[in-house]
């Protein structure tokens, strides 16, 4: 390690002048979101509206980051880990760089920074560089052997950077290393691979757990020379003490950080999630006196918590000015809101939803959208935003830099657009085809009979695949992304396809997670459903309080080709898209109304729960439907509603040509006289016409499940207890609907029954799971205990679990957790997937996805 020196400003003569190291001199803006302390509050900054553009520059991929600006140029780094330095007044590229890394190299969400003539930034290959501002070489290139999402920090003389991992850095402006602390080591003294689940199994000796969570997934924030850092589910305050750090207060939330703000009196505001959209802004007073339990004094925003039944949450840090937060969301109508304290309810500013964070002027805010505009906003909440409409209307999602009357941002169409008095240059027209795939998929598996394209792995929904994994296992690549998902993500053409609750559909590439491109529908709400992949297409179910909207987009480019409507909630458990037959997409739905739109009389929550559900409103019609999969046309549709209310708990699955279809009226359904009715039934239907084949209403799924079919033969499981206060799972005869044997009981039998080669098995939430005899229904085995509402899947003869855990099932006798973690999401909701010889995660809350190798791949 090179000695450290204490200079604080350094200049280089006749080349690029700044001032003093992190403090931001005349127009400058040499950080994200402007200060150290991620404040978003440039209260001596204006804007003279309207702004025109002044130019477009074309880089090479998406643009995720903050650009910053000095002395007449703006600093920009893309997707691709590719530096710009540009001229903000002709928007002339002076120079670029492209750092190393191959593949691995993409998604780059650290911002730049700059110290005195340094730009500092970090890359998801794991390299951390210092260049020259003036040219663009290299003074300092870090190998820090893991990805670096978060953004550089300059604050006091000092550039302070958080490894992925937690391995925090304290530099020099020219990128002499003067520390480093390690979280993992310090915290819970591992010495091995962090991103290893099998050094995990053997330091933890079992499963790992929310005390584990490591990641640093989002920006450090600082005041002085102290740091704060967002390491997993931990928030560590640290003191720069000139050679070393030392941790003065850490809180253990054991949630997972969205965004850090810090105060000007050193209160921190966090913005944080556990699971099921739940969260909140917390306030932390660490300066103050400790309570009774010695713990950080806090408190929460007003009007910032969202909940299962609330709001939308949000996805990035706060800005402040004074006492008021300002806070953006991914929810229309709600895009931009201020916070105030004694106001229960927060001001509205500007409708348009948002990732980005907003920027505070001296009388407006600026934010970018996802819908592609930029919206400078009145701080006073009158009058209307004024809006700039990017080239391709596509998302924004980084906060903008503000500097001598101009504003600068990037895009998710990979341009860096300059806006400002008097521009009058061209949109530009040339799409950089950032959608079309630089890395194809490789392995021996690459074929697509090796797709996961559904949910639940095939038509059949068996939730099995026979790819042959074996260990060792090593992480191939992690990305971040700005949303929840409690479903599955799918796969098809190369790319890996995920829909968020919040409403945001993106493809990326299988081999390197690259982003392909996003799309955003406002009013979409807490939707957990599953994209499926077809022929080219994908088919997104996307559902929300006001409408509801089955959609087809061309899988390579996200363009989309139709809609149509349908109703209802999918809730918890409908994670099922539609099922294709021939040139027909069929998808389950119930006509019920929620929330604000829900009939008089009526009480149910749109994410209602499975657990001893008792029946559904009247009004609620079992829907199946046949759309035209070239135009969204409706082709047929069966009304379940004789036999009882509901729709929004059921499930379809295709097995040899037959459509199946089940769903759950509830415990206690009642006829539309009032007169106990079917709790459920299940129906095969011949899918050109709808027409019925045959129907019962003695098996159905029972809440909270799919059903799942193989070899002439359907599974239906549930939440809710049948017989004798127990659940459990009938298989019938897909011929015929006759019961073959019902199950011994089991708790429950949630998500969907998983089909294996020489057994079922079923899962029950905060319990265990069963292996289940596939001739007879007796339990063979329980397994995997403690896990929550955790959807298994089946790599034979491992099943996967939530957090990458691998549990070998090649012996009954000796079942063996042989893999767990690296710990990435505080929930244990989803588990991983297998498609294409490859191992992929997405974390429900933690905002991660990684793929993972195996066998000699990983060696």
């Amino acid at each position: 390690m090179e000695p450290c020196c204490r200079s604080t400003v350094v200049l280089v003569v006749g080349v690029l002048m700044l001032g003093s190291v992190g403090v931001c001199r005349a127009e400058d803006w040499v950080q994200p979101k402007f200060d150290a302390r991620r404040s978003g509050n440039a209260a001596d900054r204006d804007l003279n509206l309207p702004l025109g553009l002044v130019g477009a520059v074309p880089l090479t991929d998406a643009v995720l980051t903050s650009p910053v600006v000095a002395q007449g140029r703006v600093f920009v780094v893309d997707g691709a880990g590719v530096a710009f330095g540009i001229d903000a007044a002709t928007a002339r590229v002076l120079w670029k760089f492209e750092s190393q890394g191959g593949q691995a190299n993409c998604n780059n969400v650290s911002s730049p920074a700059l110290a005195g003539p340094y730009l500092h930034f970090g890359t998801t290959a794991g390299t951390y560089y210092v260049l020259n501002a003036a040219d663009g070489t290299v003074v300092k290139e870090i190998a820090c052997g893991e990805p670096i999402f978060s953004s550089p920090v300059v604050s006091e003389g000092r550039v302070y950077f958080a490894t992925l991992g937690s391995r925090v850095y304290a530099l020099e402006p020219d990128g002499r290393v003067c520390w480093t602390w390690d979280f993992v080591a310090e915290r819970f003294g591992f010495r091995g691979d962090r991103w290893s689940g099998q050094d995990w199994r053997r330091h933890k000796e079992g499963r790992v757990t929310p005390s584990e969570q490591f990641c640093c997934t989002r920006d450090l924030v600082a005041q002085g020379r102290t740091l704060i850092v967002p390491a997993g589910g931990y928030v560590v305050w640290l003191q720069d003490e000139g050679s070393q750090a030392r941790v003065r207060t850490t809180i253990v939330p054991r949630n997972v950080t969205l965004g850090l703000t810090l105060g000007e009196d050193g209160t921190l505001y966090r913005q944080w999630t556990l699971l099921d959209n739940g969260g909140r802004v917390d306030v932390l007073r660490p300066n103050a006196q400790p309570g009774a339990d010695g713990r950080v004094p806090s408190e929460s925003v007003a009007g910032a918590q969202t909940n299962k039944d609330g709001p939308l949450l949000s996805f990035t840090s706060v800005s402040l000015r004074g006492s008021d937060v300002y806070r953006t969301r991914p929810e229309e109508g709600f895009g931009l809101c201020r916070h105030q304290v004694g106001k229960g309810e927060p001001a509205r500013l500007s409708a348009p939803a948002a990732l980005a964070a907003p920027i505070l002027l001296r009388e407006q805010a600026v934010y970018g959208g996802l819908d592609g505009r930029l919206y400078v906003v009145p701080l006073t909440g009158q009058g209307q935003p004024w809006s700039f409409q990017t080239a391709f209307g596509k998302a924004i999602t980084a906060p903008v830099a503000v500097a001598d009357g101009r504003v600068f941002f990037g895009c998710d169409d990979g341009y860096l657009y300059i806006l400002g008095p008097g521009g009058r240059a061209a949109l530009p027209t040339r799409d950089l085809e950032l959608w079309k795939v630089r890395s194809p998929l490789t392995g021996k598996l690459a074929e697509a009979k090796y797709d996961r394209f559904t949910s639940f792995g095939n038509w059949g929904n068996t939730n099995v695949d026979h790819q042959g994994i074996e260990p060792p296992f090593k992480t191939k690549w992690v990305r971040r992304f700005d949303g929840t998902a409690k479903h599955y993500p799918t796969f098809g053409g190369g790319r890996m396809y995920t829909h968020t609750a919040e409403g945001q559909i993106f493809a990326v590439e299988q081999e390197t997670g690259r982003l392909l491109w996003r799309r955003y529908y406002p009013g979409v709400h807490i939707c957990y459903t599953a994209p499926l992949y077809y022929q080219g297409k994908l088919l997104v179910p996307q559902a929300g309080l006001e409408q509801c909207r089955l959609r087809c987009l061309d899988a390579a480019t996200g363009k989309l080709e139709w809609e149509a409507p349908f109703s209802g909630s999918p809730s918890w458990n409908r994670q099922l898209p539609p099922v294709v037959h021939k040139d027909l997409a069929i998808y389950m739905f119930g006509t019920g109304r929620y929330g604000p739109f829900m009939p008089a009389g009526e009480r149910i929550s749109w994410l209602f729960g499975h657990q001893e559900n008792k029946d559904f409103p009247r009004s609620h019609q079992p829907l199946l439907r046949a759309y035209d999969l070239k135009i969204g046309a409706e082709r047929w549709t069966i009304d379940f509603s004789e036999f009882g209310s509901g729709g929004d708990d059921a499930g379809v699955c295709l097995l040899d040509g037959t459509l199946y279809y089940s769903c759950y009226f509830g415990l206690s359904a009642k006829s539309k006289r009032d007169l106990p009715s079917a709790q459920g039934l299940t129906a095969a239907i011949d899918p050109d016409t709808g027409r019925v084949l045959w129907l019962t209403t003695q098996y159905f799924i029972h809440g909270g499940c799919t059903l799942s079919g193989a070899n002439g033969r359907l599974y239906l499981g549930g939440y809710n207890k049948l017989e004798g206060g127990n659940s459990l799972v009938w298989c019938v005869d897909a011929r015929t609907g006759a019961l073959i044997w019902k199950s011994e009981p089991v708790r429950e039998a949630i998500q969907v029954v998983t089909i294996g080669s020489k057994f079922l098995f079923v899962h029950a939430q905060y319990q265990n799971g069963y292996l289940l005899d596939k001739e007879t229904g007796k339990i063979l085995k329980t397994l995997t205990q403690g896990y929550k509402c955790t959807r298994f899947t089946l790599s034979e003869p491992y099943l996967l679990g939530s957090n990458l855990d691998l549990h070998d099932l090649s012996d009954l006798d000796n079942i063996k957790l042989i893999s767990t973690g690296p710990r990435l999401d505080p929930s244990e909701c989803i588990g991983a997937v297998v498609s294409n010889g490859r191992i992929f995660y997405s974390g429900h809350a933690g905002s991660l996805q990684v793929c993972q190798l195996w066998g000699a791949e990983a060696r």
